[in-house]
């Protein structure tokens, strides 16, 4: 399988990894791998936050998307960073 990045610049590269969320076969110098908290919910008690993340292989264009603040953050001022 060859990277989806690479082949769009008309390059071929193998590739190491599939993006989480869109699923685009990614090589080494374009995967981004990210922590993810791993939060236990409870029907009577908050939720948890473990101390362990989890790892998630993402392409940069779903990182970016993933990563924006939501609109209700940017009227308000809030920014979380």
């Amino acid at each position: 399988m060859e990277c989806y990045q690479c082949i769009q610049a008309g390059i071929t590269r193998e590739a190491a990894g599939l993006c989480h969320h869109c699923s685009a076969a990614l090589c080494l110098e374009h995967i981004c791998a990210v922590e993810d908290p791993i939060t236990l919910s409870h029907v009577m008690a908050p939720s948890v936050v473990l101390a362990k993340r989890a790892r998630v292989l993402l392409c940069s264009i779903c990182k970016a998307a993933l990563e924006q603040p939501c609109a209700e953050e940017m009227v308000f001022g809030n920014v979380a960073r």
